[in-house]
């Protein structure tokens, strides 16, 4: 009651000076919602509408936010709209937070006509093959959807990202990561076209984008940039590793690629040049992280005895995982010659390189009646993902 006196003293002062009140943002946040709560009342009463109790009490808004946005609702003598509409949300799928978080996003949702307005987007989005859940995602991870014209952008631009991304699956992945409907069906198809112009070429570009959605989300400057940027570390356009060098780029900013090519450097000796050629051959190795490529580095030289221009000159060593690749199997060729088992004349970098099903039969299930440690060493669990990582 004291702040809400305070609040009312504070606007009754700028009437009486015949001056406009000091912005809320100059007041504390309790007392500034008080204000704009008194703001919101009605003449014939101090109590504010009843909508602000009402986005507050129902849907979560604070109290701040809810009495910036009451005035949309003060045509309503009753909640029976809202009320309609928070129930059909829940009643195709979104959990009481998403409602709530929709609503937080844009609280004129509350007075959509649910059967002009909402049940269509509804429908239409599950005539696309979706199952109630995914499309109940679709508009709780991008509540804008809800406000899109079915068939001027919400169904285009679902239909263009599931034929790109070739299921539902990746497109609630991609949707829980970015807005991906953000832009429009012309704007995707124009950074499309400037893809091909710049050389990836038709048959990888679609698995180009399911990589990394956000690279056709961008704005043609940036795209034209990013593509500049590859053209500047010698990457030739239309080549097998154009593209990977197009998504390793929009990854990392100007000031993590120096810090990566700096680490990568100092840990092997190699010119600047150097690296930007082991770059053009293995542009993966930029995913890591520069503390990763040291850590790497260190260890490809101390550990597994490959000289540093081994590594520049086969820079695929790089993306190879080192807590499940790495690590492990020269831990499991360190037992089996603590055990005195000759596995021949190998350099350990070659068995670091070998792929996956070579080395298990060659060393794991060759060799685990002598040394059942191996399958402890060397886990099932480290033979799924160690072409790449940490």
């Amino acid at each position: 009651m004291a702040l809400r006196r305070l609040a009312r003293r504070a606007l009754h002062r700028a009437a009486l000076h015949h001056t406009p009140p000091p912005p809320p943002g100059s007041f504390s946040p309790q007392l500034r919602s008080h204000i704009l709560l008194l703001r919101f009342s009605t003449s014939s009463s101090d109590q504010p509408h009843f909508m602000v109790d009402y986005l507050v009490s129902t849907c979560g808004l604070p109290p701040d936010k809810a009495a910036k946005a009451a005035p949309r609702f003060a045509h309503l003598s009753s909640p029976a709209r809202p009320d309609a509409a928070l129930a059909f949300l829940r009643s195709r799928g979104l959990t009481r937070a998403q409602a709530r978080a929709v609503v937080s996003w844009n609280p004129s949702v509350l007075l959509s006509d649910v059967d002009a307005t909402l049940a269509p987007k509804f429908r239409a989005v599950r005539s696309l093959g979706l199952t109630r859940a995914e499309a109940a995602r679709v508009f709780a991870l991008y509540p804008p959807a809800l406000t899109m014209g079915v068939h001027t952008n919400l169904l285009p631009r679902l239909l263009l990202w599931l034929d790109l991304l070739g299921s539902a699956r990746l497109l609630m992945k991609w949707l829980a990561k970015t807005w991906l409907l953000k832009s429009g069906v012309d704007a995707l198809l124009r950074n499309l076209d400037a893809l091909r112009g710049h050389g990836v070429p038709e048959a990888r570009l679609a698995a180009t984008v399911r990589l990394k959605p956000s690279l056709i989300l961008q704005s043609p400057a940036r795209l034209r940039a990013l593509a500049a940027r590859v053209d500047a570390c010698g990457v030739p356009r239309g080549s097998r590793m154009y593209a990977w060098a197009l998504l390793a780029l929009h990854s990392v900013s100007d000031a993590a690629f120096r810090a990566k090519r700096d680490a990568v450097m100092r840990g092997t000796g190699c010119t600047e040049q150097e690296f930007l050629a082991m770059f053009r051959r293995a542009p993966c190795f930029l995913f890591m992280s520069a503390e990763l490529l040291r850590r790497k580095v260190e260890f490809l030289v101390g550990t597994v005895g490959c000289g540093a221009d081994g590594i520049v000159r086969d820079p695929v060593l790089l993306t190879l995982s080192l807590s499940k690749r790495m690590v492990p199997r020269c831990r499991a060729i360190g037992a089996l010659k603590a055990r005195g088992v000759d596995i021949g004349k190998q350099r350990l970098v070659n068995i670091v390189r070998a792929s996956e099903t070579r080395f298990v039969e060659r060393y794991i299930l060759k060799y685990s009646d002598q040394a059942p440690e191996l399958l402890e060493l060397y886990p099932p669990d480290h033979r799924k993902s160690s072409s790449q990582g940490d």
